[in-house]
C-alpha cells in the first residue's frame, strides 16, 4: 500500500513538473487527481447585481445574498461525496461595512451546517468605490473515489426533487431560510442516507435539465412524471432545490428522514 502511494506521489510530481496534470470536468465540478484514489474537487459560482447597493438590479438583504452565493458551489462539492476544506469568497466590494458583514454571515452558515472546520478565505475591493454588489465563490474539497457519487444513479431509480425551485429571475420573493428551500444542511443530510444514490443541486436550467444530466452521466435516460407537482423548467436560482435518485421502494424512507417538501419528478430508464 505504501509503495503504491509512493509511486502515485512520484507520478503526481512528474505531472506537475511537466504540466501534464489532467483535470476532469463533470457537470459543474472539476476533479483533479492527487495521490492514490484521492481527487481535488472544485466548484464555483458568481452572483452579481443582487444586494443592498445603489445600482443593484435586484434588492435583497446581504443575510440572504451571502448564503445563496456560498451555498451553490459548496452544495456541488458535497453532492459528489467530497469533504469540503476551503471556501474562497471574492467580494467585489469594500471590507468595512458590507464585506465584514457578508463574511460573518458566511461563517455562521458554515457553523450551522456543521462545517466550522472549513477554511473561509478570500478578498475584497478596497481600492475603488463600488456601487453594485458582486460575488465570486469557489469551494474546494477532497474526494476519495470510493465515496464518489457521480454516475451512481441506477436503472429504475426514482428521481425526487427536494425543495421548491424558485429564483429572482421571475421576481419571486423567497428566503434562504424558508422550510421548503434546500440548504447546505439538506445536501449533507441526503449524503448521510445510505439508500440515496446520487445528489445534484438544481440550477438555472431547471429540474428537467438536471434530471437529464443525472441520467446522461450514468449512460441512461430520464422519463418525467406525466403530471409533476412542480414546474420542471423554471430556474431554481441559487439551488433552492436539489435532485436525488433512489430505489422506488425507498421513497417512503426519504419522506420520513427529510424535513423538507419532496416531489417525485420521474424515473431513470
Amino acid at each position: 500500500m505504501q509503495r503504491e502511494l509512493g509511486k502515485s506521489y512520484e507520478a503526481l510530481l512528474s505531472q506537475i513538473k511537466t504540466g501534464s496534470v489532467t483535470p476532469e470536468k463533470v457537470r459543474d465540478v472539476t476533479l483533479i487527481p492527487l495521490v492514490g484514489d484521492v481527487k481535488l474537487v472544485i466548484a464555483c459560482d458568481s452572483n452579481a447585481s443582487i444586494g443592498e447597493k445603489k445600482n443593484d438590479y435586484y434588492k435583497n438583504a446581504y443575510e440572504e445574498v451571502a448564503v445563496s452565493a456560498m451555498k451553490v458551489p459548496l452544495m456541488e462539492v458535497l453532492a459528489t461525496g467530497a469533504v469540503p476544506v476551503v471556501v474562497v469568497d471574492n467580494l467585489c466590494m469594500e471590507m468595512e461595512g458590507a464585506g465584514k458583514r457578508i463574511i460573518s454571515i458566511m461563517r455562521r452558515e458554515l457553523e450551522e451546517a456543521g462545517l466550522s472546520n472549513v477554511q473561509l478565505t478570500g478578498s475584497t475591493e478596497d481600492n475603488m468605490p463600488t456601487t453594485q454588489s458582486g460575488f465570486g465563490v469557489t469551494a474546494i474539497g477532497l474526494l476519495e473515489m470510493r465515496d464518489c457519487r457521480i454516475g451512481s444513479t441506477r436503472r429504475g431509480d426514482r428521481v425526487v426533487c427536494v425543495g421548491v425551485p424558485r429564483s429572482g429571475i421571475k421576481n419571486e420573493r423567497y428566503s434562504e431560510y424558508d422550510r421548503d428551500t434546500a440548504k447546505i444542511s439538506t445536501v449533507r443530510r441526503l449524503a448521510g442516507l445510505p439508500y440515496v444514490h446520487e445528489i445534484l443541486p438544481v440550477g438555472s436550467k431547471g429540474v428537467r435539465y438536471e434530471a437529464g444530466q443525472l441520467a446522461e452521466t450514468a449512460g441512461l435516460c430520464f422519463t418525467p412524471e406525466e403530471r409533476p407537482e412542480i414546474d420542471m423548467d423554471t430556474s431554481a436560482g441559487s439551488s433552492t432545490a436539489v435532485l436525488c435518485t433512489l430505489c422506488a421502494d425507498d421513497l417512503g424512507k426519504l419522506k420520513k428522514d427529510m424535513d423538507i417538501d419532496l416531489f417525485p419528478v420521474g424515473q431513470i430508464g
